[in-house]
């Protein structure tokens, strides 16, 4: 973090309204306002922009406001339900920057009339013992014209007597729907389908909730189809249109003309073992007393030109979508799988970065290219930490690679050297993957390994999206950023009591730096607390966001930084590639967006972000109660990770399952959820918190919906006071 010097103090808002009117031909920008004061450091950045908003509009904000800014009395839109059915809502309009913050609507009995995309005025609530987001109570549900609720999926159920029926095929609190006009064809139970929930009618015994049938898609246990028709109900496109097929199918071989020839050069790629496109390959070289290392990646901007079909079509798709059995890609196979993908031993286009390095790890030079590669070799990341970390040993018969990645590792260790001094956030997060037979049928849960070549490929691809942001800002032109704001006060203040409880820090610690976070981390022990403290330091975090304006990452610890690396499954790369290109005169296919375009498609790339999260999320879910499934009724051990108002959330050692133990089922006590958010609390003073070992059974798993549902049997629980939940009954008195 920098530190402004006493005689270079920040300018005032008068000093910025003055800029402002000599500058008032053109749109006025945080971020070039902020070049032009010479403003550096995130901390100085983060104050100039609220006073850069205070000399645009005027005034102070609202001090008649609630948590994150909310106003007391605002219009939301409700976006979906939480873990235990809880309405979820956002701001139908937030001026804030970063994302909406989300709030819980508490609706009583008028919840059967407010669906997904219901409109409210709703009036903030204290409710202090939900420690993740503000309450809000209707004052009016706005009337709609349309249908109550968005489409979503359902399971095909049948009564005793053969009718066919709907539920909702998600966790949490149950929803069922009788069927409006005929079924279709062939309808089976165990099916499922995509439903149109319609505004509710008076029957013979109360309101009938009916939906329409939009579509079917296979069968609900098949976590596979479920992947696809989640994609089709939040309207995310799969196959792609004959014209963009065509399109594709069209691109030609790329020349050498009016390009660097690099096929010379030993370019290699590292990957994973089942990836398919190959957008990014690495080159490191001695250079004096630091390094030269070439950063090349696939030139889409040659083949996906503006306002094509192909253009067009990746935009609406956004980014592409991982599910453990398939990728549904941005780009077609003939691009994504052919010629934008850097194969071994086959001419490239590429759009690369040639950086130099000196011996501390600092990055002093940074030149963009066009050039013709050729990739030496294709290395999956165990190969390539196989021999980078054995770089001592004596190998008789090394791999013709071997010499390439070993200076890959002696640049990766000079860049570590810059990376400690920056000290981004480092958290241990685990990622879990389906193993797959030979017959493609699930068999396990697997944690996919952490090496040391994927911290390697990390940091080289954050350099060059460093690198790219920079060259951008220099040329004065437009982009798209990907920024991450520092997160919430109160929300850090939180997660300072819980690392204060699990041993981690002093009550009341100072979380305001990533490397404060980073010794937090480095306190605890125990592998399996320290994931857990990892996660919560997570859902703690604002979400990155893309925007037209250069904000700090504060994750990254960096003052500008975009996604460069990857066009060929995100669009945000890809209009940085175009933005360079024309920034530097690197040939066709550039472009500079007006910043009102690039707010539109940073809007509409980060919510296709999010949609393909959600997807992957909730795929791997239902793989995950497939196996747990096949262990019902058995007891294992766990850690509490997780706690809402309905329960818990456990993740088992060694098994990798994870489950929802609903308060009812936790030991015999009268069960609430804690201040903080992060126990459940005994009406005897118990407490189950997370971070607790268990011991818990599985009740239930149902791949359909991708519930698994647990009995705590034993549990560590720390004592706490006793405290009176129960009102007591008032005595009453009789009349005289």
């Amino acid at each position: 973090m920098s530190k402004r010097s006493a005689d270079r103090p920040l300018p005032s808002v008068a000093d910025i309204r003055a800029w402002l009117a000599a500058d008032s031909a053109s749109r006025p920008k945080a971020s070039a306002a902020a070049r032009a004061f010479g403003i550096r450091g995130m901390d100085d950045r983060r104050a100039f922009k609220q006073l850069f908003k205070k000399a645009l509009h005027g005034g102070e904000p609202s001090r008649d406001s609630g948590p994150e800014g909310l106003p007391s009395v605002t219009l939301f839109r409700v976006v979906g339900t939480d873990e235990d059915g809880a309405i979820r809502a956002a701001p139908d309009r937030w001026p804030g920057s970063g994302e909406p913050p989300e709030v819980i609507v508490e609706a009583g009995g008028a919840s059967g009339r407010i669906g997904v995309g219901a409109r409210l005025i709703g009036r903030l609530i204290d409710r202090s013992d939900d420690g993740e987001r503000p309450h809000v109570r209707p004052i009016r549900i706005l009337p709609s014209g349309q249908d109550a609720d968005a489409p979503e999926l359902a399971l095909v159920e049948a009564d005793r007597n053969g009718r066919l029926s709907l539920k909702a095929a998600r966790p949490g609190r149950e929803r069922y729907w009788s069927i409006a006009d005929r079924p279709p064809e062939g309808l089976a139970e165990g099916d499922l389908v995509l439903v149109q929930p319609l505004s509710p009618r008076m029957g013979p015994r109360g309101r009938d909730f009916r939906a329409r049938i939009l579509s079917a898609h296979g069968r609900a246990d098949d976590p596979a189809a479920f992947g696809l028709a989640l994609m089709a109900s939040l309207e995310a496109p799969i196959a792609f249109p004959e014209e963009v097929e065509a399109a594709a199918a069209c691109a030609e071989p790329p020349t050498l003309q009016g390009r660097r020839d690099l096929r010379e050069t030993p370019l290699l790629t590292i990957d994973g073992a089942d990836a398919r496109d190959f957008d990014d390959a690495v080159f490191a070289e001695p250079a004096g007393d630091g390094w030269r290392v070439i950063v090349a990646i696939a030139d889409v901007a040659l083949y996906v030109r503006p306002g094509s079909a192909l253009d067009q079509e990746a935009r609406l798709r956004g980014n592409s979508t991982y599910l453990p059995d398939r990728a549904i890609p941005m780009l077609p196979e003939a691009l994504s799988n052919g010629l934008c993908s850097l194969k071994p031993n086959e001419d490239r286009a590429c759009l690369f970065v040639e950086m130099r390095f000196d011996k501390s790890g600092h990055r002093v030079a940074a030149n963009f290219g066009r050039g013709l590669m050729r990739s030496h070799y294709r290395l999956t990341y165990e190969k390539a930490a196989a021999v980078g970390d054995d770089a001592e040993r004596e190998d008789p018969d090394p791999p013709a690679y071997a010499k390439h990645v070993r200076r890959l590792y002696g640049a990766y260790a000079c860049l570590s050297r810059g990376r400690n001094r920056r000290a981004p956030l480092e958290l241990e997060l685990p990622e879990r993957m389906v193993a797959f037979d030979a017959e493609g049928a699930p068999v396990a849960m697997k944690l996919r390994p952490s090496l040391s070549s994927h911290r390697l490929i990390e940091e080289f691809m954050v350099q060059a999206n460093a690198s790219a942001a920079e060259a951008i800002l220099a040329a004065n032109a437009e982009a798209l950023y990907r920024a991450h704001d520092k997160p919430d006060p109160e929300r850090m203040g939180l997660l300072a009591e819980t690392a204060a409880k699990l041993g981690a820090a002093a009550p009341g610690a100072r979380l305001d730096r990533p490397s404060d976070l980073n010794a937090l981390l480095a306190r605890i022990e125990d592998p399996q607390t320290r994931t857990i403290l990892s996660e919560l330091i997570l859902r703690a975090q604002a979400r990155a966001r893309y925007g037209a304006d250069c904000d700090p990452h504060y994750g990254l610890a960096l003052e500008a930084y975009t996604h460069f690396t990857s066009p060929i499954r995100r669009y945000a790369d890809l209009v940085a590639h175009r933005a360079l290109i024309a920034a530097l005169n690197l040939g066709e296919g550039g472009a500079i967006d007006t910043p009102e375009m690039l707010e539109a498609i940073a809007d509409a790339v980060n919510r296709t972000e999010r949609r393909s999260a959600v997807v992957e999320r909730s795929v791997l879910d239902r793989y995950a109660a497939l196996m747990a499934a096949r262990h019902v009724g058995e007891t294992f051990e766990g850690r509490v990770v997780g706690a809402n108002r309905a329960g818990l959330f456990i993740r088992f050692d060694h098994s990798l399952l994870e489950g929802f133990a609903p308060a009812a089922l936790l030991p015999d006590d009268f069960w609430r959820l804690s201040r903080d958010g992060m126990a459940m609390e005994g009406g005897s003073g118990a407490a189950i918190r997370v971070g607790d070992p268990v011991s818990a059974r599985i009740r239930d798993a149902d791949a359909k919906t991708g519930g698994v549902t647990l009995e705590i049997l034993t549990a560590t629980r720390g004592a706490r006071p006793p405290k009176r939940y129960i009102k007591r009954r008032k005595k009453r008195v009789g009349r005289p």
